[in-house]
């Protein structure tokens, strides 16, 4: 879909790895539109995944090395969703074409500081294992006929209507203030330096 629908399902605003990871999830109960204020797909992201995929590690091992890690900062029952959901995430992006950097069929852990075990993995040696992420849920959500994602769409405020959030206006690629409505509104924003 070309140009910006008038009424959607769903509208994610942010096409990051949260972003498009939830546009795939959403797109099974409807219409997902994806604005990102840049190009879609960039390659600036993560260095490594941590998880606790390798053979000589349990999760707990690798729940306690990130809260080592996380000096206090981490929720730890967010850290053991993260570790007990994580491999089965890892999958699923390999499923769709991540590529790892890996001899034949075997992931390659390394060992990271502040962790007692080999817990990352990394992307082929020259690529950013974020990018590379990125990449296979771009792909991914390009094979989605319901998900639409739309580049340099600058988002300005949510829309409400008795209460509840029901679209949301922008500012478009050609500076044109838009609107779309929804049923509702995910952010996957990051935008921590823009508090």
């Amino acid at each position: 879909m070309k140009g910006l629908p008038a009424e959607t399902d769903f509208v994610v605003i942010g096409a990051g790895v949260a972003g498009l990871r939830a546009a795939i999830e959403l797109a099974d109960a409807g219409r997902v539109l994806v604005l990102a204020k840049k190009e879609a797909f960039s390659t600036e992201s993560a260095q490594g995944i941590a998880s606790a995929l390798s053979d000589e590690e349990e999760v707990i091992l690798h729940l306690q090395d990130t809260l080592i890690a996380g000096d206090g900062l981490c929720l730890p029952q967010a850290v053991k969703t993260l570790v007990e959901e994580g491999p089965d995430r890892i999958e699923e992006l390999i499923a769709w074409g991540m590529q790892l950097g890996r001899p034949k069929t075997k992931l390659v852990f390394e060992t990271e500081a502040s962790y007692s075990h080999s817990h990352v993995l990394r992307a082929a040696p020259g690529e950013s294992t974020g990018g590379e992420i990125l990449r296979a849920l771009y792909a991914k959500v390009q094979t989605r006929k319901n998900i639409s994602v739309l580049e340099f769409e600058f988002s300005t405020e949510l829309l409400a209507e008795d209460g509840r959030v029901a679209g949301v206006s922008l500012i478009s690629e050609k500076g044109m203030p838009e609107e779309v409505a929804c049923s509702a509104v995910l952010l996957a924003t990051g935008g921590l330096g823009q508090i």
